[in-house]
């Protein structure tokens, strides 16, 4: 095989960690986002108790919403029930894109509608006591949101972190040891020099590289990084519960997760001076010193940008590359929990939850796409616009699987009513040092070594709920704090660490007994920052992600 060859390549390239990381990983690494990204649920999936921020589930609900919770509190049912939702999200993401040069900001919404949940559970007669039994399909998590981000950079360019550590020549042909490396060479990306090598010099050159002193602070690029995440992580639990004692529920469960996690990257990289390029190189004067050369078959710097002799593919204009990885994600767990009322008008919890065993298959693909102003491959062409450089990579790619075990989770809650009021509050422990990640194909030690240095973190939820006549108005409040101790700055220059928090609130009507009609509103909101790729801009993100959900409650 030739050192360049203009074939389709279905390997990878570029992974690109939207829960926090920075880029320069391949989509075959696997990192703690990916654990912590199917770690991580919402507070409360559905249901009346959605507008207290799911306050309350661990003391135990009577309603089958409970089995996202404490499937002990399926025992204060007295009768069947069926609930359900439908919920709207929107998630809107305010993001700034700093350069070593530049400043921008910019604003997406993303929109969809799905199932929120919906829940059924049968009590069975019974002379004394209570014996429930319930099954519940709801949204444990989503991941929907997207940015779209662009500025000027003329210090850096994404061509350089394609640039090989390490490579082997074998005869005319070129083995590297990053596949990223290899898909870039054969889209033009980078170039190779065979008489740099026999000189014992480092032989790879990026298309673009603003910061050297030969382009004389003459090239600007514009860069463009657009990204969207969709897909949701579901959850089918079931669960039985019993009174063993009067005013004491037990209840258990099997829980079976599954979904889909999708990202897409589009990220363009140009020369700024081409747009008045066309336009400035027709005319006698030259202010930028970048057009073709005189003399095509000898270009000189600036204006070759490998600075080579020999290449034939001279002055840069664009680079694009599209990513897309689809993962599908399935796995089970157990809940056990306990519910007592302690009081005529307290009630309290506790619950512990087994790890979730998930299975993990990823597909992803790249593609990257070059153009130049010239192509010396046959003969001098240097035509108006550029030409087309070369192409590599296929958006359909290579699949990956891998397993994750989560943490264990143990949790407790109260639940206060006097008057029609009721206060609620509930904290978990997640014990991340259990958590672990492994494949057959590849080894996680140095992951799973780190997440055993972490600590264990404390989710908390509180909520209040006041019921008059027929209706009932429901507020809540709750927290999910990021694991390690990372710190960062927001898009307003303060310091934070990209905690998780929740806002809700709902209302109930209920015309009868059987039925009640729900309202609810759940909004997420947390920071994040990382670099569009190695030692490139940085991306600073505030997402503000809103669920509506309308629901009903039926006893027949």
């Amino acid at each position: 095989m030739s050192l360049r060859s203009p074939r389709f390549l279905l390997i990878l390239l570029l992974g690109f960690g939207l829960a926090g990381a920075a880029t320069g990983q391949t989509p075959r690494d696997v990192t703690f986002e990916d654990v912590t990204r199917y770690s991580e649920r919402l507070p409360v999936a559905g249901g009346p108790q959605a507008g207290m921020a799911g306050a309350g589930l661990f003391a135990g609900i009577d309603g089958p919403g409970t089995l996202f919770g404490n499937p002990a509190g399926l025992g204060w049912l007295s009768g069947s029930v069926i609930e359900g939702d439908f919920a709207v999200q929107r998630a809107q993401s305010n993001t700034q894109f700093e350069t070593p040069t530049a400043r921008t900001s910019a604003d997406r919404t993303v929109s969809d509608y799905q199932l929120g949940s919906l829940a059924g559970a049968y009590s069975f007669p019974t002379e004394r006591g209570s014996l429930v039994i319930g099954i519940s399909l709801h949204q444990a998590n989503t991941y929907e949101r997207g940015f779209d981000v662009s500025g000027a950079n003329d210090a850096t360019s994404i061509t350089g972190t394609f640039l090989p550590n390490s490579f082997e020549i074998d005869g005319d042909e070129i083995v590297f040891d990053d596949v990223r490396s290899r898909i870039a060479y054969e889209a033009g990306a980078i170039d190779y020099s065979q008489a740099v090598f026999d000189d014992g010099d480092y032989p790879f050159f990026a298309a673009a590289n603003p910061s050297t002193p030969a382009v004389d602070d003459q090239l600007e690029l514009r860069q463009q990084d657009n990204v969207r995440t969709s897909g949701q992580l579901n959850e089918l639990a079931s669960g039985v519960a019993v009174e063993v004692a009067p005013g004491i529920m037990l209840g258990g469960g099997l829980n079976l997760q599954f979904g889909t996690y999708t990202s897409e990257r589009f990220y363009r990289e140009m020369d700024a001076s081409n747009i008045e390029r066309d336009q400035i190189c027709t005319s006698e004067s030259n202010p930028l010193g970048l057009c073709p050369p005189d003399d095509p078959s000898n270009p000189q710097t600036p204006y070759d940008p490998y600075f080579l002799e020999g290449t034939s593919l001279e002055g840069f204009r664009e680079v694009q590359m599209e990513e897309r990885i689809d993962t599908e994600v399935s796995g089970a767990n157990f809940r056990f929990g306990l519910s007592a009322q302690m009081t005529s008008s307290l009630r309290g919890g506790l619950l512990i939850e087994s790890p979730t065993w998930l299975d993990l298959t990823r597909e992803y693909g790249t593609e990257i796409r070059t153009r130049f102003d010239c192509d010396f491959s046959s003969s001098p062409n240097c035509p108006q616009g550029g030409v087309e450089g070369l192409e590599s990579g296929d958006l359909t790619g290579e699949d990956r699987e891998y397993r994750i075990r989560t943490p264990w989770r143990l949790g407790g809650g109260l639940q206060y009513t006097f008057a029609g009021l009721t206060i609620a509050g509930d904290v978990e422990m997640i014990d991340w040092t259990q958590a672990d990640v492994s494949a057959d194909d590849a080894s996680f030690t140095g992951l799973n070594r780190q997440i055993e240095d972490l600590e264990a973190t404390f989710n908390t939820r509180v909520g209040a709920e006041y019921a008059i006549d027929q209706a009932a108005f429901r507020v809540g409040v709750a927290r999910r704090p990021t694991p390690g101790t990372r710190e960062f700055e927001d898009i307003d220059g303060q310091t934070t660490n990209g905690d998780r928090l929740f806002l809700s609130g709902g209302v109930s009507y209920m015309p009868s007994d059987l039925f009640a009609l729900h309202l609810n509103w759940l909004q997420e909101r947390f920071d994040n920052q990382f670099a569009s790729y190695a030692q490139g801009p940085v991306v600073r993100e505030r997402l503000a992600r809103n669920q509506f959900q309308i629901g009903i409650t039926y006893r027949p």
